[in-house]
């Protein structure tokens, strides 16, 4: 089966070596964002921020690779402090609406991360556009 990587020049790049997406079938796979700002950096300590950068690269990961969020299948969020759940949430709900209906499937992980300023990653699997 072919694959098809996406990596947006818009989208800040860290030296790890990963693709942004990659699609496969109809499947749209999104790497995993921390909370990077467009300088490849992170807002220390402060969750709420992180957060709503990572779900900003995913949204625009997914429109670039022809996507869109209402096609997102599964989710899976990895958290440093399990102290933030709960603002996690609230966040998330902004992102993704109030109607649980809509929802993608989602899993949460508290879970050491790769960098010490990392307080999340988020990663996703979505439905490829046409």
């Amino acid at each position: 089966m072919a694959r098809t990587i996406f990596n947006s020049p818009e989208l800040p790049r860290s030296k790890s070596p990963h693709s942004n997406a990659v699609k496969v079938g109809n499947l749209l796979f999104v790497s995993g964002f921390p909370g990077y700002d467009e300088n490849v950096q992170v807002a220390k300590g402060d969750f709420a921020t992180q957060m709503r950068q990572a779900l900003k690269h995913i949204k625009h990961t997914l429109e670039y690779s022809g996507s869109s969020i209402d096609r997102i299948a599964k989710v899976n969020i990895y958290l440093d402090r399990r102290a933030d759940f709960d603002e996690m949430n609230e966040i998330y709900k902004e992102f993704f609406g109030q109607d649980a209906s809509s929802w993608p499937a989602r899993t949460t992980i508290e879970a050491r991360l790769p960098r010490k300023d990392f307080l999340l990653e988020i990663d996703c699997v979505a439905e490829a556009g046409s």
